[in-house]
C-alpha cells in the first residue's frame, strides 16, 4: 500500500509517484518482488531479503539513491520468542517498510502511528524514519526499568542457590543479547546521520543524532543492569560463603570439643596393667568428671569467644 502524504493520507498506484510529494509504502516481500523495479531497487537488495541468514542483526546499507536497512525487532520482554523482521528503503521523497515477519502486528501499529503523526506535523521524510524508529523501541524504555525492579527483588528474596544462580543467568543472557541488540541499532543511527548522497536535508540528519542517543542511553541502561547483576551474584555468593564459614565452624568447633575426650577414650583404652585408674573405685567417676569439666570449659571458652 503506498500513500501520499502531503496533506492528507492518499492511496496512490506507484506509476503516480512524483519526486515533488511525499509518500510512504508497507508492503510485504512478494509485493515488493512485483515493483522493486518501479522504485528503483537493486536486485542485490531483494537478493538479501532473501537470506535468511542475514536477518541476525540490524544494519543499514547506502546505495546510490536510497539507503537499505534490514531490522531485526526484539521483543524486550521476552527476547527468546520468534521476532519480528522487516526492511526498509528511504528516499529523499519515499520511506517504503518491507513486512517480512509482523505476527504481533507491531510493525503495523507503528507505521499507521508514523503516518498520521506525518499529517499532523507535516514533517519530513527524515523525521518520518526518526519517529518510526524510536517508536520501534518505545515500550523497552519501560520494560528496562521493570527489570531493574525484578533484580532488585531478586536480592532480597531467600532463594535456593542453585534456583536463584540459574535466575541471574537467565538474566545475564537476556541483558547480553539485549546490549548486542542496541548497539547494532546505535550504528543504523550513526550510519543514518552520515546521510551518504545527501538523502536528507542537513539541518534533518540531527534526528538521527538524537536517535542515536537514545539507543546509547538504552545501551548505558542494559550495562549498569549488568553491573547489578554482577553485584547481586557478588552479594548472593557472600551470603553461601558466610553460610558455609559457620557450618564448618560449627564442625570445627565440635571437633576441638570432643578432641580431648578422644584422647582421654585413647588413653584409657590401652588396658596396660600398671595403670593404677583402672583398678581404683574411683576412676570410673574420675574420668566422667574429668570429661565434663573439659566439655564444659570449651564450651565456655568458645562462648566467650563467640564461636558458638
Amino acid at each position: 500500500m503506498i500513500y501520499q502524504v502531503d496533506h492528507q493520507k492518499e492511496i496512490v498506484n506507484i506509476h503516480d509517484i512524483q519526486e515533488e510529494h511525499r509518500y510512504i509504502a508497507m508492503m510485504d516481500l512478494e509485493e515488493l518482488k512485483s515493483c522493486y523495479q518501479e522504485f528503483g531497487i537493486d536486485e542485490a537488495a531483494i537478493q538479501r531479503l532473501e537470506d535468511p541468514s542475514l536477518f541476525h542483526q540490524n544494519m543499514i546499507i547506502p546505495a546510490y539513491h536510497y539507503y537499505f536497512g534490514l531490522v531485526h525487532l526484539i521483543n524486550a520482554r521476552d527476547i527468546f520468542v520468534k521476532k519480528d523482521s522487516l526492511a526498509l528503503f528511504i528516499f529523499k521523497n519515499i520511506f517504503l517498510v518491507v513486512v517480512i515477519d509482523d505476527e504481533d502486528h507491531h510493525i503495523n501499529q507503528v507505521f499507521q502511528s508514523s503516518s498520521d503523526y506525518v499529517l499532523q506535523k507535516e514533517a519530513s521524510i527524515t523525521r518520518l524514519v526518526y519517529y518510526f524508529l524510536s517508536d520501534l523501541l518505545a515500550a523497552d524504555y519501560q520494560y528496562l526499568e521493570e527489570l531493574q525492579n525484578e533484580i532488585e527483588e531478586l536480592e532480597t528474596q531467600e532463594e535456593d542457590s542453585m534456583h536463584f544462580t540459574n535466575q541471574l543467568r537467565q538474566l545475564n543472557k537476556e541483558l547480553l543479547l539485549l546490549q548486542n541488540y542496541y548497539e547494532n541499532f546505535m550504528t543504523i543511527g550513526e550510519d543514518l546521520e552520515m546521510n551518504h548522497h545527501h538523502i536528507f536535508e542537513d539541518d534533518d540528519s540531527r534526528y538521527f543524532e538524537i536517535f542515536t542517543r537514545r539507543i546509547e542511553r538504552l545501551s548505558k541502561n542494559v550495562e549498569m543492569l549488568r553491573e547489578i547483576l554482577n553485584q547481586a551474584h557478588s552479594a548472593h555468593q557472600s551470603r553461601e560463603d558466610y553460610k558455609l564459614n559457620k557450618t564448618m565452624q560449627f564442625f570445627t568447633v565440635v571437633t576441638t570439643i570432643f578432641m580431648p575426650l578422644t584422647l582421654i577414650a585413647g588413653w584409657y583404652g590401652m588396658n596396660f596393667e600398671n595403670m593404677p585408674e583402672l583398678k581404683s573405685i574411683y576412676g570410673y567417676p574420675a574420668v566422667i568428671v574429668l570429661s565434663c569439666i573439659v566439655v564444659i570449659g570449651l564450651i565456655v571458652l568458645f562462648k566467650k569467644k563467640k564461636f558458638l
